[in-house]
């Protein structure tokens, strides 16, 4: 997926806003994770933990 400058602003912003509302750990800590991938620029398909395979269709 393709995830453009604007987009990555915008997602960025509502992490924060999520952040200041949240209490709970486990939520606080994925939020932070998200942002700190955003921030480095790890947004493809490649790093977010599942991997794609489109050739089982393949014929």
């Amino acid at each position: 997926m393709n995830i453009l400058r604007e987009d990555v602003a915008i997602i960025e912003q509502a992490l924060k806003v999520a952040l200041q509302n949240s209490s709970d750990y486990e939520e606080i800590s994925q939020y932070e994770s998200v942002l700190q991938r955003l921030k480095s620029g790890s947004t493809d398909a490649q790093h977010d933990g599942f991997r794609y395979d489109y050739d089982d269709n393949m014929q």
